[in-house]
């Protein structure tokens, strides 16, 4: 095969990003028990459209993610029908291309354009030249792999992603020449997006049977553990991120008695500048040998608003701190469709516990705090997990 033929170079770089992902710290730790997570969509157009596409983020709870791939692969036909209506003979170059562009919140975009020459023609006045439908983009992959800032991908709800196909048309006409031109393109792309994560059932150390971290303040997260058939000597170190990727440890206990089940609790109280998401994971040291405990995450509100629900994650209630006067409060529950899953009252309070009525699957749910005094009506999410 020569180094010339674009499939032999095509499966080079394919080789080449792969080796590039495999090589990531955080899959070297797993290298043989990747997992991925993968959604499709299938887009039309005629020549170009932009597309805003809500996707699911990536739950920490199913491993540690290591890069997240976006492929568009474009099938597509060019017909055309070039006149000329010049007084004299011209000559006319007729180059197309593909535009293919990602947008990803808070990252840099990704941007692929493949040009194509199509042919030159030299046509007497009133000479057209006509081309049905041909092959323009043959399962044309425009691809790209994000390995650093995976943080916008993390969490339990839905990430934007704009993706633009644009089909573009250069005719060249040489000295000028009047033409009348027209096109026909029918264009169709198959979208990707792909997770690559590092197993939760294989990082998991398997004698660890519980594993939380819950805010049970504005700031302050406490995180529990279990584990069964403690190991004498084992260490756990606490580790933190901002972005789900890069982790420092922030403390350290050691294990108690072996051979038995024991339960670990350690509380961060973070900086009171602290806002938006956190990361937490367990690094298990038994001697020489290392593993992990899923990632978790918890979301802290801006110290400036006055509401506060905790704790987030909640498994069977949740508490909201008002920040206001004692008034008159109607809370609903809402689902992420924005159902009513329940409501309850409070007169004269600034402090409401909610317990569920029902067991609240896992997810995204929201409450609509209404002061019914002053008339005033708050929206605020909260996540809902399972105990582990």
């Amino acid at each position: 095969m020569s180094r010339r033929d674009p499939s032999y170079l095509k499966k080079l770089c394919l080789a080449i990003g792969i080796g590039v992902i495999l090589h990531h710290p955080a899959s070297a730790q797993c290298v043989n028990n990747l997992g991925t997570k993968t959604y499709d969509t299938v887009l039309t157009n005629t020549g170009f459209a932009i597309y805003s596409l809500n996707l699911p983020q990536f739950n920490p709870d199913s491993g540690q993610l290591v890069s997240v791939r976006f492929t568009a692969t474009v099938n597509s036909t060019y017909g055309f029908n070039l006149k000329n209506i010049d007084a004299s003979p011209a000559t006319y170059d007729l180059n197309i291309g593909q535009e293919d562009q990602i947008n990803v919140p808070n990252l840099a975009p990704y941007l692929n354009i493949t040009p194509m020459y199509v042919g030159t023609y030299t046509l007497a006045p009133g000479q057209s030249q006509v081309s049905a439908p041909f092959p323009f983009m043959n399962n044309h992959v425009s691809t790209d792999s994000i390995t650093g800032n995976v943080a916008p991908f993390l969490g339990n709800g839905k990430i934007n992603v704009s993706y633009m196909s644009f089909a573009y048309t250069n005719l060249w006409a040489y000295n000028h020449a009047n033409y009348q031109f027209g096109n026909d393109l029918n264009s169709s792309t198959q979208l990707s997006m792909q997770y690559l994560y590092c197993k939760a059932g294989v990082v998991l150390e398997t004698d660890l049977i519980r594993w939380s971290a819950v805010l049970t303040a504005p700031r302050t997260v406490k995180l529990d553990w279990s584990v069964a058939d403690e190991k004498a000597g084992r260490q756990y170190e606490i580790q933190r991120s901002e972005d789900g990727h890069s982790f420092i440890t922030i403390g350290m206990l050691a294990a108690g008695s072996s051979d038995a089940t024991a339960d670990y609790t350690y509380t961060d109280d973070l900086p009171p500048t602290t806002t938006g998401s956190r990361y937490y994971r367990l690094q298990i040291r038994d001697n020489t040998r290392f593993s992990w405990s899923p990632v978790k995450q918890i979301s802290v509100e801006a110290a400036g608003k006055a509401l506060r629900i905790f704790p987030n994650p909640a498994t069977d209630h949740i508490d909201i701190a008002t920040g206001t006067a004692n008034s008159d409060w109607q809370v609903d529950i809402l689902s992420a469709t924005g159902g009513l899953v329940q409501r309850s009252n409070f007169p004269q309070s600034n402090f409401l516990h909610i317990v569920f009525n029902t067991h609240l699957s896992a997810g995204t749910y929201f409450a609509r705090i209404t002061d019914l005094r002053g008339q005033k009506v708050q929206v605020s999410s909260f996540i809902v997990t399972t105990l582990d």
